[in-house]
């Protein structure tokens, strides 16, 4: 706005509203061109603002090209007074179903979302909100721990378990003398007679033969002879004495069937090929507990104990005291096996070194 008195031109008014009528309010704004469809609930992009076009230094006053001519006899428009603001122009009305509205323009102030506000939030130290998502994870983790650990502790109980095993199987190995008391029990009716040693069977005595025969079959067979004398002793056929003596000695081993020259357990009677055979019991003879076996080539030689009758460890009065008995003497047995029958028989007696 320009001073009179400065420009010498007398004042006038820029008000020029009376130039350009108003627009009638039923306007409607001009139709939009035809164009893509555009997407819904989308915030219009602001567009940066134009530059400002800087005008020359030259260039004439726009308001004072607007400015009608001055006419005589105009009074001058008091100094100070400001000039008066044209009103503004009425907004052309749009329609309300227009895209290019936002829709967050139609929604409440309380209402709109603000990332600056979720921004400051967060940068105040409050954390997301956890999702369902989350705790099942955590859910799931906590029961991969429980079932890992579970596993674990099954694996520790099965190598234990098998470490348990193995060691009892190394022990039992170690001293097992299942073996040995087989021998034993071969040997029983052998060892009772008390043998003098002998190099072979046919060097044995012909007593110690016999006895020994009629006492494996009695031992063998026993439940099988159900028929007596009138004495009441049982009737032993000498088919079964001859098989234990090839049991015990080998099948070159040659039984001497005859009436024993003092009185014993037994009488024979040829005409009939049986013995008659009292009972008797072998609690008071020697009983062997083998301590050792080995191999010598196609010979087994066993080292065999000789427990007396005194003995702790025997059972005579009907239960066996625990612990190992102390044999009296030692015995070497030397075994060999029938190529017939697979099965080991006594070959010689020595004395043990």
């Amino acid at each position: 706005m320009s001073s009179g008195k400065q420009d010498g031109i007398p004042e006038y008014s820029a008000d020029y509203r009376g130039i350009h009528p108003d627009r009638p309010a039923t306007e409607k704004s001009r139709p939009k061109q035809a164009g893509p469809a555009r997407k819904k609930n989308k915030k219009p992009v602001k567009q940066p603002p134009h530059p400002k076009k800087e005008k020359p230094a030259d260039a004439p006053d726009s308001a004072s090209q607007r400015r009608p001519p001055k006419k005589a006899g105009t009074p001058p428009r008091p100094v100070g007074r400001p000039a008066e603001k044209p009103a503004p122009l009425p907004e052309a009305v749009s329609d309300p179903m227009d895209n290019d509205t936002a829709i967050d323009d139609f929604l409440p102030a309380e209402d709109h979302a603000d990332d600056e506000q979720f921004l400051t939030k967060w940068d105040a130290g409050e954390s997301a909100p956890e999702t369902g998502r989350s705790h099942r994870k955590r859910g799931k983790y906590r029961y991969g721990i429980f079932v890992g650990s579970l596993v674990l502790l099954l694996a520790l109980v099965g190598v234990g378990f098998i470490a348990t095993s193995l060691g009892s199987r190394i022990h039992s190995a170690l001293t097992d003398d299942s073996a040995l008391r087989a021998y034993d029990r071969f040997l029983t009716v052998v060892v009772a007679q008390d043998p003098k040693p002998f190099a072979s069977p046919d060097k044995a005595g012909a007593d110690f033969v016999l006895n020994t025969s009629l006492w494996q079959a009695m031992s063998e067979n026993a439940s099988d002879y159900t028929s007596y004398d009138s004495e009441g002793r049982t009737l032993v056929p000498l088919g079964d004495v001859a098989d234990a003596c090839r049991e015990l000695f080998g099948p070159d081993c040659e039984l001497q069937p005859k009436n024993p020259a003092s009185e014993t357990f037994f009488t024979y009677d040829s005409g009939k090929t049986q013995f008659h055979v009292s009972m008797y019991s072998l609690d008071s003879t020697y009983e062997p507990y083998t301590e050792k076996a080995k191999k010598n080539g196609e010979e087994t030689v066993l080292r065999v104990g000789y427990i007396p009758p005194s003995d702790p460890t025997r059972a005579q009065s009907g239960a066996a005291s625990a612990g190992t008995p102390k044999p009296s003497k030692y015995m070497e047995y030397v075994l060999k096996t029938n190529p017939s029958t697979k099965k080991e028989y006594i070959y010689s007696v020595r004395k043990a070194e």
